[in-house]
């Protein structure tokens, strides 16, 4: 999100959209620390209850057993 805002500011010259992205992202690190509510999980789970990420890929992010050693 950072760098999104950095490009957005210095490449394109579009500092409102800029400051609009760094203002999301202090919001939602603030509700993580100070809630523990993470805005990407939600947005996550929402995602998923849509359709958009297939449900495999929960299963595969839970059993961190069932992936190969490196």
């Amino acid at each position: 999100m950072s760098t999104a805002a950095a490009v957005l500011a210095l490449a394109f010259g579009m500092h409102a959209a800029a400051d609009v992205l760094l203002g999301a992202l202090i919001i939602a690190s603030g509700a993580e620390s100070i809630f523990a509510f993470c805005v990407g999980c939600k947005v996550f789970n929402l995602a998923m209850r849509a359709g958009l990420v297939p449900g495999t890929v929960c299963a595969e992010c839970a059993d961190i057993t069932s992936r190969p050693a490196t």
